[in-house]
């Protein structure tokens, strides 16, 4: 049976003399261009045979620069990234200096540990932390900021990590007391309001900017801090003030440890 199709040498030979005469259009119409009187149509060709080689210079150095600059962004990757390293060393070693410091005042054991996935609802203030029963955490336990305020309680402890309940939260309580004064009460989570204080009688001492610290009478420990007083009411017809109290330390904010036994 006969072939009635263009065989392939022949279609290959039209694409190549296409090719060609696209070549010699483009090169005739560049000499036109250039050609002017004295000059020769050689010369004219010479001056394309130069452009052509000036391109591919511009095109090799272009791509130099193109691989200069990959080189320039991977350093400068790298060195934001050791001084990342850097920094969070530092951040960490001051840390690690002030639990030291912190663990001798207050004569406990001190775990460190990271706070993350807070939640700071309206249906109460929680987070949880990077350190769990492997790590010897137990339900109770205090949770505390590297500067000795206090941040909260475990509440539910998992394998490697546990929830905690922040000061702020309205089911949060601990016994209270006015630095330097013996005026004492019981602190209350108040939300996005801090924590209010409870149980501070008329005749108590008590004025804004004291400082709030807990007694130890619960399972908290002494000497923590909680905050500063941001206003006083007095009503002599109420048996107790109405206190409301600053927290030292946002939520969710800083390093954190955890007293042990």
């Amino acid at each position: 049976m006969r072939n009635e199709g263009i065989p392939k040498f022949i279609f290959s030979a039209i694409i190549i003399l296409a090719i060609l005469a696209a070549f010699n259009v483009f090169a005739l119409h560049t000499v036109r261009r250039q050609y002017a009187l004295g000059v020769s149509v050689t010369s004219s060709l010479f001056d394309i045979a130069g452009q052509t080689r000036e391109w591919i210079g511009y095109i090799k150095h272009w791509k130099d620069i193109s691989t200069e600059n990959a080189r320039l962004r991977d350093l400068a990757a790298t060195h934001v990234s050791t001084q990342a390293i850097i920094e969070s060393l530092q951040a960490e070693n001051d840390a690690l200096k002030k639990i030291v410091n912190l663990s001798t005042r207050l004569k406990r054991n001190l775990l460190p540990a990271g706070m993350f996935n807070i939640s700071l609802s309206p249906d109460g203030y929680r987070a949880l932390i990077n350190k769990g029963s492997s790590s010897g955490v137990v339900s109770g336990q205090t949770v505390i900021s590297t500067s000795g305020e206090l941040i909260g309680k475990v509440i539910t402890v998992f394998s490697d990590s546990s929830q905690i309940i922040l000061v702020a939260d309205p089911d949060f309580s601990v016994t209270v007391r006015v630095l330097g004064r013996k005026t004492s009460g019981i602190a209350y989570g108040a939300l996005d309001k801090g924590i209010s204080l409870n149980f501070i009688t008329q005749a108590d001492i008590i004025s804004e900017g004291d400082t709030i610290v807990t007694t130890g009478d619960d399972l908290i420990s002494a000497g923590l801090i909680i905050g500063t007083v941001r206003s006083v009411e007095n009503n002599d017809t109420q048996l107790f003030k109405k206190v409301n109290v600053n927290l030292s330390i946002e939520p969710g904010q800083g390093s954190v440890v955890i007293i042990q036994p």
